[in-house]
């Protein structure tokens, strides 16, 4: 992992779906094909033409993880997964520790009915697990120190040093906004100590002077003279000070000015105004984000996976549209005048909660909704929250739940973020290889429009992204029974989504593995065809002319139609097994 990490750290919804007006789009273009339609859709229509006369024999169950559907909406109420062993009365009827789990579960919800609004980042809560043992310790290289009431003492090295340097990873690779601003805070006290020194090299070097500018401070203290080995501590502030300076100076040449007074910054870093303003800034950053109330809200132990009697059953959240709409991609009605036309129509949704509005799942709620999806019979499972930070413990909560799908059958999804980042390079969780043998049943899918060209911001990976699926300007159902079109990498899940059920429901007997196989095998190629493709270089985005196939493992985009010839010449072999 790189410094990529700094773009994670922003809306983690990024790649939910944008919604346009109806006016504005070509209705269901991704049910189409290139061949009859000329665009480059899923080919749903067309499968369904092949499947016409046969029996659907299985009503196949689609797990929706993220935030929440609007249940009471008239394309959806009649698909809803209902569990047949609960009752909505009140009572625990099935036993499981959740009082009425009839279409899912909400793991950011309390007992009184109330829901978190949005989630940590998981490298904030990460460094707030970890803050009280190390974010107060400086290294210069040689020994360890702290500031004591202002003043600078010499501390024993932590006695855990893996654990000191994954801490210090967070900061380093920028996963904490938190711990990089706290640190910030931490290091103003060197700033002030070394900007002291600096200024006093400056004031004997130009001894009886009034002012002094910016050239008499990078003269008595020029950069090469500075020794990081000796003092890495020294050259760290030297930087962050003559930085302020030099961005002071920009300001003033843009008036035709220069920095030629340096009272200011004497004063700043003399008399400890910088301290000031950084203990500030932590204290702004620690009352906006350093808190998102699940303690209050949900009372439970995030890091101990058997605390999982928590939740409610509230579906409906402020950020319910991602899901909403993929809810329609899916399953519904089809043919209904001025409605979504979805893929698979007796598709039943299970809706499991892990996160609202902002920030990303706690690892835990993570895994047990996984579980949950698993344990209650669901054929595929849809998620569109991977991220970087995965801590040893609670990924291991989440490999198991991962490898209990894989063994059940279950097909798993997850969609890339939006942040043009080559997968090869960044490694984002979950993923096939986190697990050893690899997972066959992990699918990760990535966004493409109507002329069959990804998303100039989604991520990629030749190995790390199996297929394309169609995401731009997608018809479905919104909010309050009314329909609009959605764009976004989410959607894309969606609609590979829908098509395993397809398949699972004609074709019950192939698992998930089986059916990650047949849609990577039997895609849309555009193996050779050149498209453009921003990327992450460093903390730039650049662009550049791609193959499809250094895009993603298939080389295509989901073709619904090929993917169910295979599965019913797959099946009349007698492939595939029994869950």
């Amino acid at each position: 992992m790189k410094k990529v990490l700094s773009l994670v750290c922003g809306a983690m919804l990024a790649g939910m779906p944008l919604f346009a007006q109806e006016s504005q789009v070509k209705n269901n273009w991704q049910n189409g094909s290139l061949e009859q339609d000329g665009v480059y859709g899923a080919e749903i229509d067309r499968a369904l033409d092949f499947l016409k006369g046969k029996k659907a024999k299985h009503r196949p169950v689609v797990a929706l993880i993220g935030a929440g559907i609007d249940l009471e909406h008239e394309a959806l109420k009649d698909n809803l997964w209902t569990n047949p062993k609960e009752k909505a009365d009140g009572k625990d009827n099935d036993k499981n520790g959740l009082v009425d789990d009839i279409h899912g579960w909400n793991f950011i919800g309390g007992k009184d009915g109330s829901v978190m609004e949005r989630s940590m980042m998981e490298g904030d809560r990460e460094w707030l697990r970890l803050k009280d043992k190390y974010a107060d310790l400086i290294f210069d290289g040689k020994d360890f120190y702290k500031y004591e009431n202002g003043n600078r003492v010499k501390v024993v090295p932590p006695a855990d040093k893996a654990e000191y340097d994954y801490f210090m990873r967070l900061l380093r690779e920028q996963n904490s906004r938190l711990g990089s601003t706290y640190a910030g805070y931490v290091f103003a006290n060197e700033n002030c100590r070394y900007g002291k020194i600096f200024f006093d090299r400056m004031r004997q070097m130009f001894p009886g002077k009034e002012k002094y500018s910016y050239d008499d401070f990078k003269a008595a203290n020029p950069v090469e003279s500075i020794d990081i080995k000796r003092d890495s501590l020294e050259a760290i502030a030297y930087s962050m000070i003559s930085m302020h300076m030099g961005m002071y100076e920009g300001m003033l040449k843009q008036r035709g000015k220069k920095l030629d007074d340096l009272s200011f910054f004497f004063d700043y870093y003399e008399n400890g105004k910088n301290i000031a303003k950084a203990k500030d800034n932590w204290e702004k950053a620690k009352n906006a984000s350093g808190d998102d109330g699940r303690r209050e809200i949900v009372g439970d132990d995030p890091y101990d996976i058997n605390d999982r009697v928590y939740g409610n059953n509230v579906h409906l959240l402020s950020n319910s549209t991602g899901g909403t709409l993929a809810a329609g991609v899916i399953a519904g009605k089809r043919g209904v005048e001025g409605r979504n036309n979805p893929i698979c129509e007796n598709a039943e949704i299970m809706t499991l909660n892990v996160i609202n509005t902002a920030g990303e799942p706690c690892l835990k709620d993570m895994a047990l909704a996984i579980r949950y999806a698993v344990e209650h019979g669901a054929d595929v499972i849809l998620c569109g929250l991977r991220q970087t930070v995965y801590p040893a413990a609670q990924r291991a909560w989440v490999e198991e739940s991962l490898k209990l799908a894989e063994e059940k059958g279950v097909l798993v999804i997850f969609t890339v973020t939006e942040y043009s980042v080559d997968l090869g390079e960044y490694t984002f969780y979950p993923n096939r290889d986190m697990t050893t043998p690899g997972l066959t049943n992990l699918m990760v899918v990535a966004p493409s429009d109507e002329k069959g060209n990804p998303f100039l911001k989604s991520d990629f990976g030749d190995e790390e992204v199996d297929l394309f699926a169609p995401a731009s300007n997608v018809f479905s159902t919104y909010m309050g029974d009314a329909y609009r079109a959605g764009s976004g990498a989410f959607v894309s899940g969606a609609v590979v989504a829908g098509v395993a059920a397809l398949i699972k429901a004609y074709y019950p007997s192939l698992t998930g593995s089986q059916i990650r196989a047949l849609l990577n095998e039997n895609v849309t190629s555009r193996e050779g065809v050149e498209v453009e493709k921003m990327f992450l270089s460093g903390r730039d985005l650049k662009q550049d002319v791609y193959l499809f196939d250094e895009l993603c493992l298939s080389g295509g985009i989901v073709n619904a139609y090929k993917a169910v010839i295979a599965a019913d010449a797959l099946a009349k072999q007698g492939g595939g097994a029994h869950r």
